[in-house]
Formats: C-alpha cells, structure tokens, sequence
C-alpha cells in the first residue's frame, strides 16, 4: 500500500505531529512512503523521510520524539533579545536568529538518507521576489544541493525569521500559500493519505481557534498569522473533500481516503514558544488524538436526496 502522510504547519505545536505520527508508526505499525509538509510539518516530514525500510522508520519516530523532548526553550531554536531583535529586524527584515534551528537540521538531517528511493519528501515554500508557491521534491536532483536550505525555508515565518536565499531568489515559509499541503499529495495518486494538522476542527471543517485577548504588538501579530493560516488550511481540506466527493464524474478515477488527525483543543502556547512543559503535552495530545481520526466524506456516486425536482 502506498500511504502518504501530510503534515501542517504550526511552529512549536508540531509536537502534537509528533506524538500522532508516534501512535500511527509504534503501536498501529502504518508505514509511510510519501511524506509532505510544510513550516514545522516540512522539518517533521524530511526528518521522518530519511527511512530506508519500516524498521528505519520505526527508529526515526523515537529519534524525533526524543529531540521534541529534548528542547528546553526558545534559545534551542532561535535567539532573541530586545537590541539584537532590533538589529537582526533593521538589517534582515526578521525579529530572530534561528541558529538552533539550522544547528538540528544540519546535524539531524542527512541528504544521502533523504534521497534514498524508497520514500519521497516533498516540502513547500514561498519566493518573496514572485510570490510563487514552490515544491521541493526530493525525488529531483536540481533541488538535492540545496535541499536542507529548503526545509528551513519552509519554516521561515517571514517577520520572525529570515528569508532563505537559494537560487537566486528568497524563500519564505510554505504556509503563507499551502499550510497543508494536500494537492501536492494527493497528486502522487495513493491508496490512503493521513493528515495531521496542529488546530481544532468543528465538524464542518472549519477552524476552532482558541480566545484571545487583545496585546502587545507581537501578541497581535502572532494572533493574525494564526488567523490566516488557519483559513488556508481548512480551505485545502476542504478542497480535498470536494474532490473526493467529485471522483464519480471522471470514469477510471477512484476517491482516496483521506484520515484527519486534529487537537480535540486547543493546543498549549503559541506557535513560537517552546516551552518544554506545553511541548510534552502536545506530545500527548497528539498520540491521543490519533487513537481516532476522522475521515473525510466521499461519494462514489452523486448524492441527490437533498435536490429538489424543477418547475417544469
């Protein structure tokens, strides 16, 4: 069976993919070949990517749950300071520095596994010069050089990180046009795709965002990139379902299913604090979750029971 696991963005509340993936792989023992992500999900995702056999993969799950754990604080990932955000801001258009970060993907992440046949990882990201949406698929060699580059480019959230340069271009996070990166799963055509996403789903698909209270400066922005990318990505799954539902009318196609895995809650802290207690607990939350996933809705054939007949 060919499975593809999709995950989404979310900063610190990956943890949550992780301990999702952890119950998935661990104890219901699914194997993945095909592994899409952006932001935070796009460091899950190439990191999960390096499995050469299930075994391998097995293996990477405890490794990414012992590195989630072993994070004591935001200066694991990224440094600050109020002179220094000031500076880094001025000079490079960003409030952070996120040194930690390419510290573990650089140590943590190896190309020669990653290309490995047996899985695909494919990560997205944004160019500021154009706007245009990009897939780096590790299955093509013109993105192999500058691979890892891309994977932190997928987490960059412009204003608190840097832009990537690569190519001749700077890159952005993914999330600001394809938080879930489900189209560009669901065109590997698999028999199943799980998605994991680090919000609350209402029945509708629709997003549940936590209350907030009105701020600081960096309290308001944080609270409108959590608005917007949540929209962006219930629109994806969304789309999806319509899709699915839609499979009947192309003779040959077949609809796929797709497993929702999302917080029953709202996750603790937000998506740029990496506070090791709050981390434990969206590791929890998401081997929790995963015990029950949701499906989305597919027709085989139309559904007519709500239409009514014309005036003729």
């Amino acid at each position: 069976m060919k499975r593809a696991l999709v995950l989404s963005g979310g900063g610190s509340k990956g943890a949550f993919e992780v301990g999702a993936i952890a119950n998935l792989v661990s104890k219901k023992k699914l194997d993945f070949q095909l592994f899409t992500g952006t932001s935070v999900g796009a460091l899950n995702a190439a990191f999960l990517g390096q499995a050469r056999n299930f075994k391998e993969l097995q293996e990477l799950v405890k490794e990414l749950t012992a590195i989630w754990l072993g994070i004591k604080g935001n200066r694991c990932i990224y440094r600050s300071g109020l002179f220094g955000n000031l500076w880094r801001f001025f000079r490079h258009g960003a409030l952070y520095n996120p040194s930690g970060l390419q510290d573990l993907i650089s140590r943590k992440i190896d190309p020669e596994r990653l290309f490995h046949p047996r899985t695909v990882v494919k990560v997205t990201v944004v160019s500021f010069e154009t706007g245009n949406l990009l897939c780096a698929d590790s299955r093509k060699p013109a993105f192999h050089q500058d691979y890892l580059l891309y994977v932190l480019a997928s987490a960059s959230m412009p204003f608190f990180f840097p832009a990537v340069p690569i190519a001749g271009q700077h890159w952005y996070d993914g999330g600001l046009r394809d938080l879930t990166p489900l189209a560009t799963a669901i065109k590997e055509n698999p028999d199943e795709i799980v998605v994991i996403t680090t919000f609350p789903l209402s029945p509708n698909l629709e997003a549940t965002l936590p209350p907030a209270r009105p701020g600081n400066a960096l309290q308001a922005i944080l609270r409108t990139v959590e608005i917007l990318l949540s929209e962006i990505a219930v629109n994806d799954l969304q789309l999806a379902q319509a899709i699915n539902k839609a499979w009947w009318r192309y003779p040959g196609k077949r609809p796929i299913p797709i497993q929702i895995i999302a917080p029953t809650k709202p996750l603790s802290g937000h998506a740029l604090s990496f506070d090791p207690v709050q981390i434990r607990e969206n590791l929890k939350a998401g081997y929790e979750a995963a015990e029950e996933p949701r499906f989305l809705a597919m027709n085989r054939y139309p559904d007519f029971s709500n239409t009514t007949a014309p005036n003729l």
